[in-house]
């Protein structure tokens, strides 16, 4: 295995902190959960999907630049008609706000505030509709992944299994979301029978992409990929990968959707979930090394 202390400081510098590592959560959590909606279609979680993505794609949108100057850049694109659709930063800044608007006006229907007409409430009731919602919130998770993907030199994130990752870990955070909606009555427990089957399919496939991913970091040409491997499973990453994310947050909910039916227990697993989702996102992100030049 590889000394991580043989890189230098700029190699270090793949670090892209918690601001992002919250907004791949909390994107992933509200496409993911939007997705799930398609079947639930509960205010409830309509309003938690919400307030995931507009904190999000703040998080996002704050990191990239100040927000005060995002209202006059994008009037200013408006006036010139200069959009740079070559951008996958700009096509997938306006995905997000095509998620945050769709949400938007679904919480704000089911709320009764603004759009309170009926025209409005057949319209968020009908399946076009929540099938788009689904579509557009899968599409704002991949896009989550795939930023990761286009980071030059990182060659632990370079590759097709993080987009995949991503969605199966945000399944499982808003799997956990619905369950701990149920539990507190937010949700009738009629409409989500199928919840305790889904959340171990998709603990085991979560589980499955893990490993995969790991298994073709440690197998790399590349010695980024292999240092990053290596943060991950023994380096300063390990603790919140193995435990926070593997452990806590896909293993223990997965045998406890197999054990037990403790709504107690169960509540548990579901907040493990939940958190794992940041920590495996906050892990592979830290875990980053930018590939060595061998001088």
């Amino acid at each position: 295995m590889m000394d991580l202390s043989d890189f230098t400081a700029q190699v270090q510098a793949a670090h892209w902190g918690w601001t992002i590592a919250l907004f791949l959560w909390l994107v992933g959590l509200s496409g993911m959960g939007m997705f799930l909606n398609n079947w639930v279609r509960e205010k409830a979680l309509v309003y938690v999907c919400t307030i995931t993505g507009i904190v999000g794609t703040l998080l996002v949108v704050s990191h990239l630049t100040r927000i005060l100057n995002l209202p006059m850049a994008a009037i200013s694109a408006l006036l010139e008609m200069s959009f740079n659709f070559g951008s996958w930063m700009f096509i997938g800044i306006c995905l997000l706000v095509v998620q945050c608007c769709l949400t938007l006006f679904y919480s704000c229907v089911f709320a009764g505030v603004i759009f309170k007409g009926e025209c409005c409430r057949k319209l968020v009731a009908g399946d076009w509709f929540n099938w788009i919602a689904a579509a557009v919130g899968v599409a704002a998770t991949i896009y989550s992944g795939f930023l990761l993907t286009q980071a030059v030199g990182v060659t632990l994130w370079n590759t097709a299994l993080i987009p995949l990752l991503w969605i199966m870990s945000g399944m499982a955070s808003a799997m956990g979301c619905i369950e701990l909606l149920a539990i507190s009555g937010r949700i009738p427990h009629e409409k989500v029978l199928w919840s305790r089957r889904t959340s171990l399919w998709v603990e085991a496939a979560e589980l499955f992409t893990i490993f995969a991913f790991v298994h073709v970091a440690t197998s790399s040409t590349s010695a980024a990929a292999r240092a990053g491997a290596e943060a991950l499973l023994s380096g300063p990453q390990a603790m919140m990968f193995l435990v926070g994310a593997v452990l806590c947050g896909s293993l223990i909910p997965f045998a406890i959707n197999l054990t037990t039916r403790s709504h107690k227990v169960v509540a548990v697993g579901a907040v493990l979930g939940i958190v794992g989702a940041l920590l495996l996102r906050a892990s592979v992100l830290f875990a980053g090394y930018y590939e060595p030049i061998l001088l």
